[in-house]
């Protein structure tokens, strides 16, 4: 019959267009991402570290109002994050205005964070690890 070569044929490009196919997550998306120059942002010397990984390197590394991708570090070798869930929080240091900026689980003792800040000034950010206070640290936001 001549289906069955037709048929063939149409299995293989079908099955050729699904392998460019892909589910994008957050994380896959900061890592597709067009990085800026990786430097040590913020964080707490030895525990934790954040880093901006796109935008561009003449901005602020907490530019006002617009999402950043950032790359989060756990430092801290003598404990075991991976397959625990952490979650930043920052507190504006004039107005006291509390914004949760992330939530995700934690993998080869980093993660991927997307967030913004909406006003200009000193921020304390506080990290938990499952519920536990891990750190705190000021950032600034421009």
């Amino acid at each position: 019959m001549k289906l069955k070569p037709v048929f063939f044929m149409f299995c293989i490009f079908a099955a050729v267009c699904l392998t460019g196919c892909r589910e994008e997550s957050d994380e896959t998306a900061i890592l597709d991402s067009e990085p800026v120059e990786k430097v040590s942002m913020q964080g707490t010397e030895g525990k934790f570290e954040i880093v901006k990984v796109n935008g561009t390197s003449e901005e602020p590394p907490f530019p006002v109002g617009k999402g950043r991708h950032y790359e989060v570090y756990f430092l801290d070798g003598s404990t075991d994050f991976n397959g625990k869930k952490y979650k930043m929080t920052a507190t504006h240091k004039k107005s006291n205005d509390t914004v949760e900026l992330y939530e995700a689980v934690i993998n080869n003792n980093r993660s991927g964070a997307k967030f913004a800040l909406g006003k200009a000034g000193v921020w304390k950010v506080e990290v938990a690890v499952d519920g536990e206070h891990y750190t705190g640290f000021d950032i600034e936001a421009e």
